[in-house]
């Protein structure tokens, strides 16, 4: 399998060890769940506050606020540039590090791609995020911001794919679709893009309804749209019982539109378990459709030399 979505760095911006990150993904690892990986930082670090005793080790953990994190991604090319050489090129390291709603972001993306050979894409951006939105410093982010813009064509110029973070709704309306218009306006705007969506809407309090259908639709309408099915999507694709048949017979039909991540963040504690349970859902999918989504969908992304 190929995890899609790793962030290697928690939201304090404590990395992770790159041994440790090379045992979770090393190819020649027979025990290892996954042999390439999708890696990034974390946009945002939260902050201390001496309102605050205890210190915090997620967003949620208390009511100080977030700010941008721009060093995220030095620390990023740090773990890369400290793996094996055999385990490197099965590592695809993305930027991520700047502010979704400053024009001046794509400023930042370049001086990283300058700074550092090998990144293959842009992300996780983090949009609409359920309490992350009202924990972070200034304008709230989201997609079709025009600060997009500018990176989204980047992207299109160096054929890069972006992953993004994009809550459906709020969580007050979670099962309706409040801020699907905003995803509409990115994607008709920047056709020439492979936007990889994570968890699809999908958030910690936002459960949008009749989902598989909207993303047949979406998928449909927008030929270089992909999906990446992690986090709290988990719950909705698969129940107690087994995956959904909406979901695998979606999946097995736009078996080339999804990937699968992790979304472990800062420690690779439950790598294997958060990766692997979406062998719950591959396990019902025809052979080659599975073989897409586990592995194949995220090479042709992001391994595109």
């Amino acid at each position: 399998m190929i995890d899609a979505h790793l962030h290697v760095v928690d939201f304090l911006q404590h990395p992770v060890d790159a041994g440790e990150l090379a045992a979770a993904i090393d190819p020649g690892n027979a025990a290892a769940l996954a042999d390439g990986a999708v890696v990034f930082g974390l946009p945002v670090k939260k902050k201390w506050a001496f309102s605050e005793p205890e210190r915090p080790t997620y967003y949620l953990d208390d009511n100080a606020p977030c700010g941008t994190y721009s060093l995220t991604d030095e620390l990023v090319a740090s773990v890369v540039a400290g793996l094996p050489d055999a385990v490197r090129p099965h590592v695809a390291p993305l930027i991520c590090g700047f502010d979704p709603t400053d024009r001046l972001g794509v400023e930042h993306v370049v001086t990283m791609s300058d700074r550092h050979d090998g990144w293959r894409g842009i992300g996780e951006v983090l949009l609409r995020h359920d309490d992350l939105t009202e924990l972070t410093y200034g304008e709230n982010a989201r997609a079709g911001h025009p600060a997009l813009d500018p990176v989204l064509e980047l992207c299109r110029d160096r054929d890069w794919p972006l992953t993004f973070h994009q809550d459906a709704s709020s969580a007050g309306r979670s099962g309706r679709y409040e801020y699907l218009g905003e995803v509409r306006t990115m994607l008709q705007r920047h056709p020439d893009v492979d936007l990889v969506w994570a968890h699809a809407g999908v958030g910690r309090r936002v459960r949008p309804d009749g989902l598989p259908d909207l993303l047949d639709d979406l998928l449909g309408e927008f030929p270089r749209l992909h999906v990446d099915l992690s986090w709290e999507l988990y719950a909705t694709v698969v129940a107690d019982g087994g995956p959904e048949a909406a979901w695998v017979d979606l999946v097995t039909r736009r078996s080339d539109r999804f990937v699968l991540g992790s979304d472990v963040f800062g420690s690779l504690d439950g790598h294997a378990e958060a990766l692997g349970r979406w062998r719950r859902l591959t396990a019902s999918l025809p052979p080659e459709a599975r073989r897409r989504v586990e592995r194949d969908n995220a090479r042709r992304l992001w391994w595109r030399d």
